[in-house]
C-alpha cells in the first residue's frame, strides 16, 4: 500500500514539474489567480498523472515514464484501455503524460 502512494506522488511530482514550464512569473497579477484555476479544473477532471496513477497500479507494478518511447507508450495505452476500462480522454491524457515525462 505504501508503494502506491509513492508512485501517486512521483506521478504528482512529475506532472507538476512539467507544468512548471509555461507558468507566469509571481509578479503578474494573473499569477496569483492561476492556480486557484487549475486546482478547481483539477479536481472536475484528474490528470493523466493522477489516472495513471489510479489506473496502471490497481493490477500491476506500473512502469516509470522512461520505460517506453512514445510510440511504444500510445501502443501501451491503447492496449490497456480496454483491459482497465478507460475512455477516451483518459487514454489520451494518459499518453499524453507518459509521453511528456520521458
Amino acid at each position: 500500500m505504501q508503494s502506491k502512494h509513492i508512485w501517486i506522488l512521483m506521478a504528482l511530482a512529475g506532472a507538476a514539474i512539467a507544468g512548471c514550464t509555461n507558468q507566469k512569473t509571481a509578479s503578474t497579477p494573473a499569477a496569483t489567480t492561476e492556480p486557484v484555476v487549475a486546482s478547481a479544473s483539477a479536481a472536475a477532471s484528474p490528470s493523466g498523472a493522477q489516472l495513471w496513477a489510479d489506473n496502471c497500479s490497481r493490477c500491476h507494478n506500473i512502469r516509470p515514464p522512461q520505460s517506453y518511447n512514445d510510440a511504444q507508450w500510445e501502443a501501451v495505452v491503447m492496449h490497456m484501455r480496454q483491459r482497465a476500462n478507460l475512455t477516451g480522454p483518459e487514454q489520451r491524457e494518459i499518453t499524453r503524460f507518459l509521453q511528456a515525462s520521458h
